[in-house]
């Protein structure tokens, strides 16, 4: 997904990658992260400043006397004062996005809640790990052409080679999954006693180690939902369209439930559906989708609803509709619970 509160800050880091080298830029964030530790005096700060600007010179190779003829030239304490918020809004910026992108994973308790049999070190690295840890539905492309999109604070991981009699994911949370058909090799999603093998259809899965029970809904295809929670009882059952598994790990009972238009007077959020408009204020596409998914869509900043849009979805999903639209008025959407809430300047 992309943030769009960053656009100014990417801008600042473009700037600066122009003008210095990683390691330029490093020794930035080394300094602006001390901050984190003490906050310097006033008195301090010309000291501070002027080793920074030291530090970033001699990077990139100016000597001394050519340092001084540069400060005698523009003035450091100038060039300090003009640059001093760019500088301090490009280190935090490179702190969030650097925090984000490699924020550790912490696979082995994953492999423990989805029950991942003891993996060697070697086996380990045949496996990724995805963690959605933003509020917006984050989409992944798997390896075969799958797809997968995973909720706020769902993890995946997976491991799928080329010619393996199966295709794997453990699931922690919830996601919805497009598989790409191969009959030669089955897709399989796990989560401990739960194992839903398909060769090529759409579903949703909520499994967790955490809650009390698993539930599958089928969009498109057949599924088979394996479930046995000790050696003495399997529970097996097969589902097609519309219809939903909800399995009870306690009991270890399994249920089905059929998705018809007598029982559900709206579609399931992973449902496809065709929306068409044309100079259309988004007000107006917010009260289609609410109508036809029955869900509640808040704008906190009433002006974002004022939005023109052109848009043409042709058996599209939710999350790829909301994602268009966002993108295409430089906003953003985030879950909470039953809610989406679009969040954005709004336009004139």
């Amino acid at each position: 997904m992309s943030h769009p509160e960053f656009k100014d800050d990417d801008e600042i880091i473009k700037s600066l990658r122009e003008k210095y080298t990683p390691e330029e830029i490093e020794k930035l964030l080394v300094w602006y992260d001390a901050f984190d530790e003490i906050a310097p005096l006033e008195e301090d700060l010309p000291k501070i400043e002027k080793k920074v600007w030291e530090s970033l010179q001699t990077e990139r190779g100016i000597t001394p006397d050519e340092e001084e003829e540069e400060i005698q030239g523009s003035g450091w304490k100038e060039w300090w004062k003009q640059n001093w918020m760019m500088l301090s809004a490009a280190a935090a910026a490179i702190a969030i996005i650097v925090g984000i992108a490699s924020q550790p994973q912490n696979k082995g308790d994953i492999e423990s809640l989805v029950g991942i049999p003891q993996l060697s070190t070697k086996e380990k690295s045949l496996w990724e790990t995805v963690t959605n840890v933003g509020k917006a539905i984050q989409e992944v492309s798997l390896p075969d052409g799958s797809k997968v999109w995973l909720n706020p604070s769902t993890s995946i991981m997976y491991k799928i080679v080329k010619g393996a009699p199966t295709r794997e994911v453990y699931l922690e949370g919830e996601a919805f999954f497009d598989v790409k058909p191969n009959k030669e090799q089955p897709f399989h999603v796990k989560n401990k006693g739960l194992n839903i093998m398909v060769l090529g259809t759409s579903f949703n899965v909520v499994a967790s180690a955490n809650t009390d029970k698993y539930e599958v809904s089928v969009v498109t295809g057949k599924v088979r939902v394996n479930y046995q929670e000790d050696e003495d009882k399997v529970n097996q059952v097969i589902i097609t369209p519309q219809q939903q598994v909800v399995i009870q790990k306690e009991e270890n009972t399994v249920e089905t439930h059929d998705f018809t238009v007598e029982q559900h007077t709206h579609k399931q959020i992973w449902e496809p559906i065709t929306l068409s408009f044309d100079e259309v204020i988004l007000d107006k596409v917010i009260e289609q989708i609410e109508d036809e998914y029955g869900i509640i869509i808040r704008t906190p900043n009433t002006a974002i609803r004022k939005c023109t849009l052109f848009g043409n979805f042709k058996n599209q999903r939710l999350p790829v509709i909301m994602d268009i639209i966002c993108s295409s008025i430089s906003a953003t959407y985030q879950i909470e619970g039953n809610e989406i809430i679009i969040l954005g300047d709004g336009c004139q």
